[in-house]
């Protein structure tokens, strides 16, 4: 097989498998009724599954990362998925509330811990340094896409079933046997890392190596950048409530607006991240030319009158959706731009995991608890706290762009 098709359709399934492991973690925001209705539990009970994934992601994720530095990254990814497979199973034959807390930490443990740094590596040595932006931009649309045909795929089981919680229980199902069968199909594509170089004693990976990673800026870098274009990111769930009750766009016509910017802006915002990425030759450059039009798109969203034409509210949607995904596309990639050693690229990934995605433990809590408080007027604290974290991540990548320039003047 071409090398380069190889590499292609290799980013491809491990998009398809990003899509496919987070489907259940976050099966509430496709199947919220459904799954209430099945476990038979509140509101409040469906937000505890989500802190204990974020709680996961902070804890589980940095000492992940040094596992698969550590051991065969290859193994540890295959191993994540076989096991979210398996807990999708157990799931769909018990659904009850107290068992998907003990198969929602279970998550945490195969989609943060085990999977994500894996994840992260294994696409970096996908690609040299001057190609990383490429990379990620291309497994962020592929990511699209596998949402796009995962969430397609589970819509049409669910609609075949006779009740509600039957079809739930086969869309679980589903996720199970298509994490089998992306599993199967990745064994063949990823490389061994043990066929790709000799293992040597400097490439073993020891616990202090964990501190030397943590203490290194680059470190800090990348995971500020995730942190601020993941705040961004988070961020876009509120513009549809805000479009209904703020600029009186129809319900229907923002839902969808936000199917348009959650799945065909991120195909086609994702490949030209990567494009600026790779032709300015510093991805923190691109992010801060997403980070900049963000915080312009925004001021001009805070400063439209109601009733505006619903398709200048279109074209403002779609345009900070566009800005997020450019930043998606590059942040995880500042990684090799402030050069962090890929032996430690898992170790780094999950280290900045837990600082870039953050987010999760506070920033829905803080954003409803505005809106609790000030009705429509939380909205205009939302933004302002956003523009001030993008501010951040601009100050962030300049920061990076001058170490970087430092350590190629020190030869390194």
């Amino acid at each position: 097989m071409n090398k380069k098709f190889k590499t292609f359709i290799t980013i491809f399934f491990i998009g398809a498998a990003y899509a496919i492991i987070y489907a259940l973690p976050f099966v509430q925001y496709m199947f919220y009724d459904p799954l209430v209705e099945s476990l038979g539990a509140t509101n409040a009970q469906l937000g505890v599954l989500i802190a204990i994934f974020g709680i996961g992601n902070i804890v589980g994720a940095p000492i992940g990362g040094w596992i698969s530095d550590k051991f065969n990254h290859k193994m540890v990814y295959l191993l994540s998925l076989v096991g979210n497979a398996i807990l999708c199973f157990l799931f769909a034959f018990n659904l009850n509330y107290k068992f998907a807390v003990i198969i929602w930490i279970g998550l945490a443990v195969t989609a943060l811990f085990a999977y994500f740094p894996a994840h992260v590596k294994i696409l970096r040595l996908l690609g040299d340094d001057e190609n990383q932006g490429k990379v990620f931009g291309l497994a962020e649309s592929a990511g699209g896409i596998g949402s796009i045909i995962v969430n397609s795929i589970a819509l049409y089981l669910f609609s075949k079933a006779a009740s509600s919680v039957g079809g739930f229980k086969i869309v679980v199902i589903g996720y199970g046997v298509a994490s089998l069968v992306v599993a199967a199909i990745l064994w063949g594509l990823i490389e061994n890392p043990k066929k790709d170089k000799e293992e040597s004693k400097e490439d073993n990976i020891t616990a202090s190596d964990f501190l030397t990673v943590l203490k290194y800026p680059g470190t800090w870098f990348t995971g500020i950048a995730i942190f601020s274009i993941y705040t961004l990111y988070v961020t876009l769930s509120y513009f549809t409530p805000y479009c209904t009750s703020v600029l009186g766009v129809s319900a229907a016509f923002a839902g969808g607006i936000a199917i348009i910017r959650t799945y065909v802006i991120r195909i086609a915002g994702a490949p030209l991240g990567e494009y600026l990425g790779d032709k300015m030759n510093s991805v923190s450059k691109a992010i801060i030319i997403a980070a900049v039009g963000a915080i312009a798109t925004i001021m001009i969203i805070m400063n439209v009158p109601a009733s505006t034409n619903m398709y200048i509210v279109l074209v403002l949607t779609l345009l900070i959706s566009l800005f997020t995904y450019i930043g998606r596309a590059n942040m995880f990639a500042v990684q090799s731009e402030v050069k962090i050693a890929e032996k430690y690229s898992a170790t780094a990934a999950g280290i900045t995991c837990a600082i870039g995605f953050s987010p999760d433990l506070f920033q829905f809590t803080i954003f409803g608890g505005w809106l609790d408080k000030y009705g429509n007027q939380g909205y205009k604290y939302i933004f302002i706290y956003t523009i001030v974290i993008l501010a951040l991540g601009i100050v962030n990548s300049i920061l990076a762009i001058r170490f970087r320039k430092k350590l190629e003047i020190e030869g390194k």
